[in-house]
């Protein structure tokens, strides 16, 4: 990437690609602080949760809103590219929900190879099931996203037709969700884990077809502060926790005010991250950052458990969480497991291009929301039972199934165009 001449699309938006990249390193950042290991005998567990200056840190740290404003962007770019071709919703939810699905069972496989070693180096069960059980945590971005991708037509189509009143309904219902389990005791919260991700979803949207630029600089920073000033209200007039990502299970009022400020701070940031992408170093870095982006999401767990189990072979010790010397020992924690990641960004793509191509059967809308269902449910319970659980090779096998069905395509015949298409590629002239 550094030596050949570099081309862009005209109509790419490289902002776009700067934090998606940029919010790769944060996340493994938090996830390798957050994994705690000590005790006697040793358990895993969130190092993190009895660090008072984490809740400061997370109002600006905490960048999943981002995550999921730069995914609105690109969902709804790639939908109207893929809709001006022909294709079908349920098309462009087979591809996404395929691209999800083949990384994600790698990485599953991956986390289950290195438990099974350390259990056959004689690791403590009970050790390896708390263990797995937070490798696994990181999984709920996977199967949140996964939702909110297929999504995307539908609510396209809502912005095309009624983008305020899905803004409103959306929020709305975030409110009423997130009051009715608070104050009336209502089990409703989970439902914020769609209503709230695709409300955020939707921002990225409204960034695409440029509804922020072209407000006034100090409109965005004022509305910027008064979302800023509403969680203050919310945290220490209301009660909420002043801990963003303890706002995420389930999703709270708070992390949609974070998304309204952080899609205002970004806009106003945009000219800036322009500029800085003009420059070959930072173009080629994010490039690489965009390029193994989802190796290093999915694989940086694998790369903790491989660091892990080469400290307990090696009979390092673990020194107690938040002391001085835990702090210290972060430094070549951390340095291990970014080591580790590169590695895998060399051995991983190779092995994921070795799938078959997607035959060109054309797959009707229920056939793809099947297959999202699945990768979602096998995902979820991964997360919410860990690695270690009964229904783990179920879980796996179900994954399994989907990318073979969204692989195969159909129910339904070969599409006409394709077939034409590949007998032009075999040297066979078109009709």
């Amino acid at each position: 990437m550094s030596r050949r001449p570099l081309r862009i699309p005209p109509d790419r938006d490289l902002s776009i690609d700067f934090v998606r990249a940029i919010c790769l390193p944060i996340v493994v950042l938090l996830h390798a602080l957050q994994m705690g290991i000590g005790g006697d005998p040793l358990r895993a567990f969130n190092a993190l949760a009895g660090w008072s200056p984490l809740a400061g840190i997370t109002w600006i740290g905490m960048i999943m809103p981002t995550f999921f404003i730069a995914g609105g962007f690109a969902g709804i770019t790639t939908w109207r590219r893929l809709r001006h071709r022909g294709e079908t919703a349920g098309e462009y939810i087979r591809v996404r929900a395929l691209r999800l699905a083949r990384p994600v069972l790698f990485a599953m496989v991956g986390v289950l190879l290195v438990i099974g070693v350390m259990a056959l180096c004689g690791a403590d069960p009970e050790f390896l099931r708390t263990f797995a059980f937070r490798l696994a945590e990181p999984l709920w971005f996977i199967a949140v996203y996964a939702i909110c991708t297929s999504f995307v037509p539908l609510m396209a189509w809502f912005h095309h037709r009624a983008a305020w009143p899905t803004y409103l309904t959306l929020a709305a219902l975030v409110v009423a969700v997130d009051l009715l389990g608070r104050y009336a005791g209502l089990p409703l919260g989970a439902l914020n884990w769609l209503f709230l991700w695709l409300f955020v979803q939707q921002l990225g949207f409204g960034v695409r077809d440029q509804w922020y630029s072209r407000r006034p600089r100090w409109l965005l920073l004022l509305l910027a502060a008064v979302a800023y000033g509403l969680i203050c209200v919310a945290v220490f007039g209301m009660g909420y926790d002043p801990d963003m990502i303890a706002n995420l299970n389930p999703p709270t009022v708070v992390l949609l005010l974070l998304g309204l400020a952080q899609v205002y701070l970004f806009t106003l940031l945009q000219p800036a991250i322009r500029a800085m992408m003009r420059l070959r170093p930072v173009l080629v870095t994010i490039g690489a950052l965009g390029m193994y982006g989802m190796v290093i999401y999915l694989w940086h767990t694998v790369a903790m458990a491989v660091v892990v189990g080469a400290q307990l072979a090696a009979g390092l010790p673990f020194p107690p969480v938040l002391t001085p010397e835990w702090w210290i020992t972060r430094i070549p924690w951390l340095l291990a497991i970014v080591a580790v990641i590169g590695v895998f960004c060399v051995i991983v793509p190779p092995i994921e291009r070795l799938w078959p191509r997607e035959r060109p059967r054309t797959m009707p809308l229920w056939a793809a929301a099947v297959c999202t269902l699945l990768l979602v449910v096998a995902v979820g319970w991964v997360l919410t039972q860990g690695y270690l659980a009964a229904g783990t090779g179920v879980a796996v096998g179900a994954l399994l199934m989907a990318i073979v069905w969204l692989t195969a395509g159909g129910p339904g015949p070969v599409r006409a165009d394709a077939v034409l298409e590949d007998a032009t590629i075999r040297g066979v002239p078109r009709e």
